[in-house]
């Protein structure tokens, strides 16, 4: 399992990093100004919280086979909860959220998303 645990973790590093070299790329051939910070907090923020809660829930599979749906949602719950408490102030601050905003935190929330059903799927096909 740590071995499958860690070619995840690999492959999902470097997706992580191709689609946010995309995503930087993108925003400066459109010439947009963007605040890289947040930019670069969405995307740890997200690898991250996905990383941890694929990491539990292989963990605890067999344990929990029968939650491990609840904890899915669990996670995605956590990763709302870090949106609105951490990024909705700082994109409210002007009264109003723009698409450029938006896509800073959902395009790599979508993407981990993404990634984590993907294996997720294929780890309760093999339990």
């Amino acid at each position: 399992m740590n071995k499958q645990l860690l070619s995840f973790a690999a492959k999902f590093t470097i997706s992580i990093l191709i689609l946010f070299g995309g995503h930087i790329l993108i925003l400066q051939l459109v010439d947009v100004p963007t605040n890289y910070s947040l930019l670069i907090t969405s995307y740890v923020v997200n690898f991250v919280l996905a990383l941890v809660i694929i990491i539990l829930i292989i963990k605890y599979i067999n344990k929990l086979k029968n939650y491990i749906g609840f904890l899915f949602m669990a996670g995605s719950f956590l990763k709302f909860a870090v949106f609105f408490i951490w990024f909705y102030p700082v994109f409210k601050a002007d009264g109003k959220i723009d698409s450029l905003e938006f896509a800073t935190f959902f395009i790599p929330y979508v993407f981990c998303l993404l990634f984590e059903t993907k294996k997720l799927s294929s780890v309760l096909n093999e339990v």
